[in-house]
C-alpha cells in the first residue's frame, strides 16, 4: 500500500506484527526477563520457562536472545519454532535438526546421537542450549522427552540448557507432570508493557519505519491506545496501524479521534474499548 506510506512520510509499515529483528524494542519487561533467561544459561541450571500471553513479545524475545547467542563463540543454540509432534523420534530430530546435526529413524539412535553431540560441546567448552517456542504444543509423552533431556549431566553441571517459551496455560499441564516441573530451576513471566514502556516501543518503531510517532499520533490519543490494548505489544501494533489506515482513507495528515473511534469499531470482534 504505498499510497498509505507516502501519504504518512513513512518507508514502510512501522506496525507490522511480521517479526522482524529490526523493530524489536528492549522495553524494561523483555529486559528483566532476558536477564533471567542468560544468567540460567550461563549457570547450566538446565531448565528454564518463560511464561506470557499471547502478544506479551515471547517470539520477540526469543529472536533477541539467539541474535545473542550466535554471536556468541562458547555458545551453541538452537531454536525450535514448532514443538508439536506426538511421538519422541520426530521431537528429538527437531532439535538435533536446530543444531544443524543428522538424525536417524530411531528413537534409541536419536538419544545417543544427541548425547554425543553434547558431550563433545561440553568437552569443548561451550554450553548448549535450546531455545523452544510453543512449549504449550508439547505432547504429554514429549513433556517426559523434556524430563529425560535435563537429565544430560556431568556430576558439576547439565549438559543441555531448555528455554521453554509458553502461554500461561502450560502451567496447568505441568501439574500433570511434577517430575518435570520439579527440575525447572527457574523462570519469569512476560506482564503487559507500562505505559512508559508502551509509547516508547511504538515511537521506535515509528523511527525505524522513518516516521515521528508524535506527529503522526497527537498526545491526546496515547493513554487511549494504551488502554484499548492494556499494554500488550502486538494488540498496540495492530491497533496503530489499524487507525493509520482509517486516517489514511479519510485523508487526515495524522491520526485522530475519529481514525481511533473508527479502528475500534473495525476491531470490534476483539472486545477492545478506549475507556
Amino acid at each position: 500500500m504505498a499510497g498509505y506510506l507516502a501519504h504518512f512520510g513513512l518507508k514502510e509499515r512501522p506496525f507490522s506484527t511480521s517479526p522482524d529483528p529490526r523493530f524489536a524494542y528492549a522495553t524494561r519487561e523483555h529486559e528483566i526477563a532476558a536477564t533471567k533467561i542468560q544468567y540460567a544459561v550461563e549457570e547450566r541450571q538446565g531448565l528454564f520457562l518463560l511464561m506470557g500471553d499471547i502478544g506479551t513479545g515471547k517470539t520477540t524475545l526469543s529472536q533477541f536472545m539467539m541474535t545473542n547467542w550466535r554471536a556468541d563463540s562458547q555458545i551453541v543454540a538452537g531454536h525450535v519454532i514448532d514443538p508439536s509432534p506426538e511421538t519422541p523420534a520426530p521431537f528429538l530430530r527437531l532439535i538435533l535438526g536446530a543444531f544443524g546435526q543428522p538424525s536417524f529413524y530411531r528413537v534409541e539412535d536419536n538419544k545417543v546421537a544427541l548425547r554425543e553431540f553434547l558431550i563433545d560441546e561440553y568437552k569443548a567448552g561451550r554450553t548448549v542450549v535450546v531455545m523452544i517456542d510453543e512449549a504449550q504444543s508439547i505432547s504429554p509423552k514429549n513433556m517426559d522427552t523434556l524430563q529425560t533431556l535435563s537429565n544430560e549431566q556431568t556430576t558439576k553441571s547439565k549438559l543441555l540448557q531448555i528455554v521453554l517459551l509458553a502461554l500461561p496455560n502450560f502451567a496447568r499441564k505441568l501439574t500433570y507432570k511434577p517430575a518435570l516441573r520439579s527440575r525447572i530451576a527457574s523462570g519469569a513471566t512476560l506482564d503487559p508493557l507500562t505505559f512508559a514502556d508502551a509509547i516508547e516501543m511504538l515511537r521506535h518503531r515509528a523511527e525505524v519505519a522513518g516516521g515521528d510517532f508524535d506527529a503522526l499520533f497527537d498526545a491526546a490519543l496515547h493513554r487511549p491506545i494504551y488502554n484499548a490494548t492494556h499494554g500488550n505489544p502486538r494488540n498496540l501494533c495492530i491497533l496503530c496501524d489499524n487507525i493509520l489506515v482509517n486516517a489514511y482513507a479519510r485523508r487526515r495528515n495524522a491520526a485522530d479521534e475519529e481514525s481511533l473511534a473508527a479502528a475500534l469499531i473495525d476491531l470490534s470482534f476483539k472486545g477492545w474499548s478506549s475507556k
